[in-house]
């Protein structure tokens, strides 16, 4: 039995990818639209959180129930605590009895994004300058404690789903609307599916340790923008680079969370932005 934890797009791709294995599903009991068949729990409560594991009895647990977004972790500590740390923490204790495998999706934003050239690779310095950076790390400690154990560092997650980066980017140029990006502030996108393909490979293969999970290339904000309108046939005048002092900020961003994928790429093929872009259009389109 595999346990999927989280029903947000990550959690959601992953079930879809897992379709024809034993899988039981569940998601904190606030999620403002959990999906059918979840089963659902307190976050904030360890005993609840046993609940769920001790009536699933997985052998494997995935674990994508966090708060994402890092403006609001940045104002909202305590509720990050609780999703990114605390609840990672609750489940990892329970998955103990039962020495249960545990994947944790973390994120590149462990790093301060200060290497120059960027490409971190899993055995490079962490160092979170933000809290959401913070919170995910405190969450890869308490998954280094469970019976087995797999860490991935997610790159940007693109896809159909809301809130990321190349719907909001395609959002505001299909309103012909200017959108600023900055040009010297880079990340490795990766496609929703590409992780869900991967992840589904990794728990089924009994793959433990760290991995990078994060496209291979390494590109500016500003350059993912050009692909995206270029993708979309939109136009790529409508984009605006800027520096990233010139963006303002209101939290402390790390400059280069570019990652080095070629651990995880030795293992499945993980598509370039073109790629994926053009994956993403298709299934976007009306089914005929």
């Amino acid at each position: 039995m595999i346990l999927i934890v989280g029903c947000g797009p990550a959690g959601s791709a992953i079930r879809e990818a897992l379709k024809d294995s034993e899988v039981a599903w569940a998601c904190d009991k606030e999620h403002p639209s959990p999906a059918a068949g979840c089963i659902g729990y307190d976050i904030k409560n360890s005993a609840d959180v046993a609940r769920v594991v001790n009536q699933t009895k997985p052998g494997q647990i995935i674990l994508t129930e966090e708060i994402p977004s890092v403006e609001y972790c940045e104002k909202n500590r305590l509720d990050a605590m609780e999703f990114n740390t605390r609840g990672v923490r609750f489940f990892v204790e329970a998955s103990l009895p039962l020495k249960s495998r545990v994947t944790y999706l973390s994120s590149a934003y462990v790093f301060d994004g200060r290497k120059s050239g960027g490409l971190y690779t899993e055995y490079d310095h962490v160092n979170p300058i933000n809290v959401y950076g913070e919170t995910k790390l405190m969450g890869e400690v308490a998954v280094d404690k469970a019976a087995d154990h797999l860490t991935l560092r997610l790159g940007e997650v693109y896809g159909s789903h809301p809130d990321n980066f190349v719907k909001y980017v395609l959002s505001g140029l299909t309103y012909g609307q200017k959108i600023e990006l900055a040009r010297d502030m880079y990340f490795s996108p990766i496609y929703i599916e590409d992780v869900a393909r991967a992840v589904s490979l990794l728990v089924k293969e009994n793959i433990g340790g760290l991995y990078n999970l994060a496209g291979p290339e390494r590109l500016s904000h500003y350059e993912m923008g050009v692909r995206i309108a270029r993708a979309f046939d939109k136009d790529e005048d409508l984009l605006v680079p800027l520096s990233m002092d010139e963006m303002g900020f209101t939290v402390r961003m790390p400059k280069d969370l570019s990652l080095d994928a070629s651990k995880i790429s030795a293992l499945i093929k993980i598509r370039g932005v073109d790629e994926g872009l053009a994956a993403m259009r298709e299934a976007m389109e009306p089914k005929k």
